[in-house]
């Protein structure tokens, strides 16, 4: 594969990126002691070590990833007790391959080899890999598949949607894995009959969503564009403010009183709200203007209510 005897393959921290790589390594038989993977940002060659570079977005690099992932996928299928005819029933959800794309969604430096190792010890030993859970590349890899696990959650608890001057809505949001691909359906199920978008900078990535369809459509912006994208974010309808501050207003009426770090329980919150977060949740951010948000005539109603202040 390389002259230098050891290989270092740099690809993209992507499901198709990483898993090209893996195909590579395969086609090229090599030793799988000769060859690790890194991200293509973060590659650091070793002494005597060659490098090898794999874009994980060329349509030869995705079909070589599809090879990869369904060779997988029967693998593990294979002698399954829970396989049938070559699919998984509902106790088998999100293992197996599905765990690849969680494993591949997660930030860690690391995750290109861990996700290289656990797939070569799966075509190793196809459905067993499944039970060796003390095995140090299990171990590995079920931690990347739990830290993304756990971020999915962040993300559908955490994404604020403001109502745009079109009538659409629109979430920025930045979380600690590459969530929006995984979480999409539960926006989408919950805001159907809506039209939607939301945006990730950190990734790169935005979930399209148009009125009653049933997922979304997701696509990788450049930085130009997403800059675009998240500055037409800041067209708000005319009621968003008014909307915002009402829910402020119930947020600050169920939390305890002073609740900061010196107290009881802050802990409690910074942990199941992580403080990561905070600078885009709308309960904890102040009003921009400091004032009282006119009351929009759809909710005033025959007696327009005044928001309570503080």
């Amino acid at each position: 594969m390389c002259e230098h005897g050891r290989v270092v393959i740099a690809c993209e921290p992507t499901l198709e990126g990483v898993l090209a790589a893996v195909g590579v390594a395969y086609l090229a038989h090599a030793c799988p002691d000769a060859v690790r993977l890194e991200r293509r940002d973060l590659c650091q060659p070793m002494l005597g070590e060659g490098v090898v570079e794999v874009d994980g977005t060329s349509d030869a690099s995705v079909s070589l990833a599809r090879r990869v992932y369904d060779g997988f996928e029967a693998r593990a299928a294979r002698d399954c007790e829970h396989a049938r005819e070559g699919a998984c029933n509902a106790s088998c959800a999100h293992l197996c391959a599905t765990r690849l794309v969680y494993a591949c969604a997660c930030d860690e430096a690391a995750m290109p080899e861990r996700v290289h190792r656990y797939v070569r010890l799966g075509f190793a030993h196809g459905a067993d890999v499944r039970g060796m859970l003390a095995h140090p590349v299990v171990s590995a890899f079920d931690a990347l598949t739990t830290c993304v696990a756990n971020e999915c959650e962040h993300t559908r608890q955490f994404v604020r949607f403001s109502h745009m001057e079109d009538g659409s809505f629109f979430a920025a949001f930045c979380p600690n894995a590459n969530t929006i691909p995984l979480t999409t359906s539960y926006f989408a199920a919950r805001m159907r009959g809506e039209r939607f978008c939301i945006a990730d900078p950190a990734h790169a990535i935005a979930a399209f969503h148009e009125p009653g369809r049933r997922g979304c459509t997701v696509s990788r912006l450049d930085g130009p564009l997403m800059e675009l994208l998240l500055e037409r974010g800041q067209a708000l309808a005319d009621d968003e403010r008014y909307v915002r501050e009402m829910w402020r207003t119930f947020y600050a009426s169920m939390a305890l009183d002073g609740r900061d770090a010196s107290q009881r329980g802050y802990d409690l919150r910074a942990s199941w709200m992580p403080k990561r977060f905070w600078g885009r949740l709308t309960e904890l951010c102040p009003d921009d203007e400091g004032q009282a948000a006119p009351v929009p005539v759809r909710y005033g109603g025959d007696a327009s209510p005044v928001l309570p202040q503080g």
